[in-house]
């Protein structure tokens, strides 16, 4: 391709963007890029999730996030294809998770300035561990699933 084309397909895609075309800016950057175009009627998903809605109650204790994050997280990794997973990986997919509910004593912030339920998450990570559900060493960020422990938990 042309600079000049590829020029001109750059300040097509700005202009796209700045007018909120973002399926035009889409298949204006594919074209650059050379790649295919696959248009869909599916609505866009929202760049930014819509603002939380904190519930007033108390923390939550590491049982709740033990419990959301086996049957949530893990599974959302090992359906996309990953078995390993870092701390802040986890934190951030939380801070986005549009079906996770707070409480206001969830969000109340130690003297360290961390929220409540970083600490109830860090708790949990420790007690999935414990449980052999994922595996990490002796203060390691990084995590990996056991695939046997996706099964459903039971209830006995």
């Amino acid at each position: 391709m042309e600079n000049t084309t590829k020029t001109l397909l750059r300040e097509a895609a700005l202009k796209a963007l700045n007018e909120s075309e973002d399926r035009s800016a889409y298949e204006l950057l594919a074209l650059l890029n050379q790649e295919a175009v696959q248009v869909t009627t599916a609505k866009a998903a929202n760049v930014l999730p819509s603002a939380r809605e904190i519930f007033d109650a108390p923390a939550h204790d590491y049982h709740y996030w033990t419990r959301f994050i086996r049957e949530n997280f893990l599974p959302f990794m090992s359906g996309n294809g990953r078995l390993k997973f870092t701390s802040p990986e986890l934190f951030s997919w939380m801070e986005n998770c549009s079906f996770l509910k707070l409480t206001t004593g969830d969000v109340e912030t130690h003297s360290s300035g961390r929220e409540v339920w970083r600490n109830g998450v860090s708790m949990a990570l420790g007690d999935l561990k414990k449980q052999g559900v994922i595996n990490a060493p002796a203060f390691g960020r990084v995590y990996e699933i056991n695939q046997p422990a996706l099964a459903p938990a039971s209830n006995a």
